[in-house]
């Protein structure tokens, strides 16, 4: 088992209250930073009030002709807002595929968490017109 040498916890975005003791639960390491990461990346610039460069506005490429430089520009917009915003990982590699015939976007974003000897850390979304 892997020594973990920082804690990382967070809130769980549902807030639903612990059955036994009322409390608000919440996640912790590895799966409050892939939270965070999946909140940073699906947050659209402009979103958060008071903070109008947050997020990575990947949402508005779906009405998007897809062709290679709009992937490489959606790569590079999640890697400069984890990077901006996410100092707990570094982001190794962000893998965005276009599914032409089902519309969809499936990204896939390799990260290390910083602190913790774990392996590497991978999220995968699917984004989708509908």
């Amino acid at each position: 088992m892997a020594t973990i040498s920082k804690k990382f916890v967070d809130l769980n975005p549902k807030f639903n209250k612990h059955p036994i003791n009322g409390d608000l639960p919440t996640i912790k390491n590895e799966d409050a930073i892939k939270q965070s990461v999946k909140h940073i990346v699906m947050t659209l610039r402009g979103e958060k009030p008071f903070r109008p460069f947050f997020g990575a506005s990947i949402s508005s490429a779906l009405f998007e002709n897809f062709d290679p430089t709009l992937i490489d520009d959606i790569a590079l917009s999640i890697e400069d807002a984890l990077t901006a915003y996410e100092p707990r990982v570094e982001v190794n590699d962000v893998e965005v595929l276009e599914n032409i015939d089902d519309n969809t976007l499936d990204i896939t974003i390799n990260y290390t968490i910083v602190g913790i000897p774990l392996n590497q850390q991978s999220l995968n979304l699917v984004l989708e017109r509908v």
